[in-house]
């Protein structure tokens, strides 16, 4: 009986650190790099690979997860279209977990990429092409 209430007490506790690292997060990355520019994106972590996702003027690819309970989640994408090829963080726990809370939005602009601040709700230049 102690045993198990020192079990049910340490998962209890386990769970109250982690609070905010397991907030589930939403990250979307949209083509807004012209009509005519067919964006191949590949994004992965150390533990997932989304595959490649060929996306439209106006398409986008989202998914969600909660970070790891380390604090070290870590997603990036290889970017391609035309004749430029890139590849960027979109989610790195470090910078973006206080900017998003859920909503993780990223647009790929023919100047760049752009991170919403969710808590400011205003669209932040982070990469130049």
């Amino acid at each position: 009986m102690l045993k198990g209430l020192a079990v049910l007490l340490m998962i209890i506790a386990a769970d109250t650190l982690t609070v905010g690292v397991h907030a589930r997060k939403h990250v979307r990355v949209t083509n807004l790099l012209g009509k005519d520019a067919v964006l191949y994106l590949h994004c992965r972590s150390r533990d997932d690979d989304l595959g490649l996702h060929v996306l439209r003027f106006l398409q986008f690819q989202e998914w969600s997860f909660n970070n790891n309970i380390g604090g070290t989640t870590l997603f990036w994408c290889s970017l391609q279209w035309n004749d430029k090829q890139r590849s960027i963080e979109v989610y790195n726990y470090e910078r973006d977990n206080k900017d998003c809370s859920s909503y993780c939005w990223r647009f790929l602009e023919p100047d760049g990429a752009y991170f919403y601040i969710e808590n400011t709700r205003q669209w932040e230049h982070r990469y130049s092409w």
